[in-house]
């Protein structure tokens, strides 16, 4: 698990044969390219060639494909009442070129049909746009019965007919009252006017007529020019070809079904051997020799010199450190390593960023904790049930990271049924109300364990405890990851004057906290009296009885100013390694540091422990909208009440417990230690959801 270990891999090569090596590596997979800057003065003509046939392959599928209206990834509706498309084409490949050769074959058939109904559609389409435009420009004149053949005949005089709304007759007459207007009522709100002027008078005519939204009556050559045929007639063929349209669309649905699968996996082969050919068209070296370098995980040495053993092949150490960035030397790729189980979660990583290389990856960590948190929030029986349900269905019916989403849905499903048994809560019904499940409640002794069913203070005091107590523990290790990465990359003023000053400061604080509690919250008096000899919380039970109230107040002071002063200390050492490296502080000078750490760490350890308290209070609110649920369907509300109640919880609720999962997660959690600015590890060919490529060995 983590973060795969990478080794620095170059082929050199004649620059005429790049073609066939960019075969052997894409046929390796594990590949992530090192763009040459240098790299753009020599290219290869052959290559070129063979990128443009694959680009120009791409695009003609993917018209296709757009136009059928067909999802390069299957939506969460689509998924949950249909279901991914499923089944994959076998490519058998010799290299770059044949695998070519073979999809422009295969296209060619493919493509043939679906475009021959594209066309006979947009054709239908363009007709339909036609004479429902005529149809449109003669309905309000429908009623007219005249030729208009004549009027465009005139040299030396104007005339046209304008079908117009009756309320602006008026205003029209009064702009042009010096010509010969004639108008015949056409309905109750239109009006046929037809104006006659001089050929000088034209301008005139349609300026006035436009500032009213209209144009002089006009058909179509090809059509008559009666007003009252040429609707009947348009209207008539726009009937026809929607009859017509709507038979090809059924038609274009039922071949898009069946070829639905052959499209997807055409354009994903197709859009592979582009990328591959775009990634590595101009590999560095000479005008005749070519470099190609790049990252493959240690696991594929072997493979990789198998398959450049025609080539002059090295594999090498990076010899990156995790501060790369400091260090100036070029960024490695991260390659996530996770199986199984953590894998899964790798989606809520990505969400914040990758990790740097040789930094610690969250992942595995995030397996565990995730669960955790939501099975607390959301903790009841029944919903986790029909959440993992819910989970399984995406899983098993959608694909690529729908498919993963799945899988985390239904591992927070099962954290949530866990919960519900510790809580002993069953649809917002306690499991000894249910005669079905009391049985089984009384055979295992932690159900009911962290029950909430009465609200009472004692439980609510009981499940903010909890709470806490987990985010001192979830912000301690995120202390601890911090000094291991300061360790790790060197930086040793860091780790023992910022980093374990900052551990045994927050120690220190959650001992006062808890002595707090021990003390009845008698706070001041617990400072300023040896009366409080009270066991204190956790503490007394870890180390012993010698650990009183009045131990940890008195001790605790001094070793949080200790800390203080050390992590001040370190600030400075800080400010003078910034400023003899020519950089800009981030503390703002010595004033800066002292109220960092005096103010805003402190306050800050405060607000990131009580912010996981969020964990008791969003099951406490859940618990409270299910008894409203449960006491209406009790006092007469029905099943529509329960079961409509519960769904809206588990809708809203959800929703609202995975967003403070990941928000305990983004904002307390991540911020003390992740630098989250790592470099994403590209492989060469994507792992892909509807083709396998099987590349012949060989002879």
């Amino acid at each position: 698990m983590g973060l795969a270990t990478l080794k620095k891999a170059t082929i050199i090569l004649p620059r005429m044969e790049t073609q066939e090596a960019v075969s052997k590596l894409a046929e390796l997979e594990w590949f992530h390219p090192i763009q040459a800057p240098s790299s753009t003065e020599h290219i290869n003509p052959y290559y070129d060639d063979l990128l443009l046939k694959a680009q120009k392959l791409f695009q003609d599928i993917d018209e296709v494909v757009k136009a059928l209206g067909i999802p390069v990834e299957a939506g969460v509706m689509a998924t949950m009442f249909k279901g991914a498309p499923k089944g994959k084409t076998d490519y058998q490949i010799d290299d770059m070129q044949g695998f070519i050769a073979d999809l422009e074959e295969r296209s060619a058939k493919a493509l043939e049909e679906p475009r021959r109904v594209i066309k006979e559609r947009e054709g239908i389409r363009k007709h339909l746009e036609e004479y429902g435009n005529l149809a449109s420009i003669t309905e309000g004149a429908s009623s007219l019965s005249m030729d208009l053949t004549s009027l465009g005949k005139l040299s030396k005089f104007y005339a046209g007919i304008f079908v117009i709304d009756s309320t602006d007759e008026a205003e029209i007459r009064k702009s042009l009252e010096d010509l010969p207007l004639y108008s015949t009522r056409l309905g109750e709100k239109k009006v046929a006017l037809s104006v006659i002027g001089a050929a000088g008078d034209t301008e005139r005519i349609t300026k006035v007529m436009r500032s009213f939204g209209v144009n002089p009556l006009a058909i179509p050559a090809n059509m008559p020019q009666n007003p009252s045929v040429a609707f009947a007639e348009a209207t008539a063929k726009v009937k026809e070809l929607e009859a017509a349209q709507e038979k090809l669309d059924k038609e274009i649905e039922k071949l898009t079904q069946s070829i639905i699968t052959t499209m997807l996996s055409l354009r994903e082969a197709a859009g592979v051997a582009k990328d591959v050919l775009e990634t590595t068209r101009k590999p560095g070296g000479t005008r005749n020799f070519a470099v190609i370098q790049g990252f493959i995980p240690k696991e594929m040495e072997g493979k990789f010199k198998k398959l450049t053993g025609d080539y002059v092949s090295i594999v090498e150490d990076a010899g990156v450190t995790v501060d790369y960035h400091d260090a100036g030397k070029p960024a490695m790729p991260t390659l996530l390593n996770n199986k199984g189980y953590s894998k899964n979660f790798e989606v809520v990583t990505e969400t914040q960023g990758l990790p740097r290389y040789g930094e610690v990856d969250p992942t595995p960590i995030i397996s565990i904790v995730w669960p955790v948190f939501y099975g607390l929030m959301f903790a009841d029986f029944g919903h986790g049930i029909l959440l993992f349900g819910l989970g399984m269905l995406f899983r098993i019916r959608g694909q690529g990271r729908l498919s993963v989403w799945g899988t985390l849905i239904a591992a927070s499903g099962v954290a949530a049924a866990v919960g519900g048994l510790g809580t002993g809560e069953m649809f917002g019904f306690h499991f000894d109300h249910l005669a079905i499940l009391e049985d089984f409640a009384n055979a295992l002794p932690f159900v009911g364990l962290l029950s909430v069913s009465e609200l009472s203070f004692d439980q609510v005091v009981k499940i903010l405890a909890i709470s806490i107590a987990i985010g001192i523990v979830h912000l301690l290790m995120a202390f601890f990851l911090r000094l291991r990465s300061d360790l790790k990359a060197g930086n040793k003023t860091v780790a023992f004057l910022h980093d374990v000053p900052i551990i045994v400061q927050y120690l220190a604080v959650v001992a006062l906290i808890l002595a707090s509690i021990g003390a009845q919250y008698d706070i001041i008096d617990m400072f300023l009296t040896w009366d409080h000899n009270e066991p204190v919380p956790w503490l007394t039970f870890a180390f012993g009885n010698w650990v009183t109230v009045n131990l940890v107040a008195k001790a605790g002071p001094p070793v949080i100013f200790a800390c203080m002063a050390i992590t001040i200390i370190g600030g400075m050492k800080e400010e003078k390694h910034y400023k003899a490296m020519g950089k800009d502080s981030p503390h703002g000078g010595l004033m800066g540091i002292i109220v960092e750490t005096f103010m805003v760490r402190t306050i800050e350890m405060l607000a990131n422990t009580i912010s996981y308290s969020r964990l008791g209070i969003m099951l406490l609110v859940h618990t409270a909208l299910l008894v409203t649920v449960n006491n209406s369907f009790e006092h007469g509300g029905g099943l529509a009440i329960l079961i409509g109640g519960n769904i809206g919880i588990m809708m809203i609720e959800g929703l609202i417990v995975y967003i403070q999962t990941i928000r305990l997660h983004l904002y307390e959690w991540f911020p003390k230690w992740y630098a989250s600015d790592g470099v994403q590890f590209k492989k060469l060919v994507p792992q892909m959801l509807y083709s396998n490529l099987k590349w012949k060995e060989d002879k």
